[in-house]
């Protein structure tokens, strides 16, 4: 037990800047796979074990009654896309890490969340 705590520890320390918030908690990111697929997906396993992919998109909603347009202008993003009127889907740059950005938005005063865009995969019932 002490072995794969200590596992966890030295895992979560070599990605101690790469999180996001899911269900306003945060959870981290313990292992990248260098690899991107050929639609640009890039996969990395997170802390509860769990394999996720990752695009260069954030999923931006924007606190109600709020714009912040003003907010996402002050990032260095790749575009923006209107989903709504409180929701935008924004395009990182490839040199950028998305999840650096999205801790970024994230804290911003005018944004109720922000994190990346995952890929999920289709399961039938």
């Amino acid at each position: 037990m002490k072995k794969i705590t200590l596992l966890m520890i030295v895992a979560l320390s070599l990605h101690a800047g790469d999180y996001y918030y899911e269900y306003g908690k945060k959870v981290m990111i313990v292992k990248s796979y260098e690899s991107r697929d050929s639609s640009g997906i890039k996969y990395y396993e997170n802390s509860m074990g769990k394999k996720i992919g990752v695009k260069d998109e954030i999923i931006v909603k924007c606190k109600e009654g709020l714009s912040c347009q003003n907010s996402l202008k002050k990032y260095d993003i790749a575009g923006i896309s209107k989903l709504s009127d409180t929701m935008f889907l924004v395009k990182v740059p490839k040199d950028k890490n998305v999840f650096t950005l999205s801790q970024k938005l994230y804290k911003d005063d005018s944004v109720d969340f922000a994190h990346p865009n995952f890929i999920k995969q289709r399961r039938r019932r």
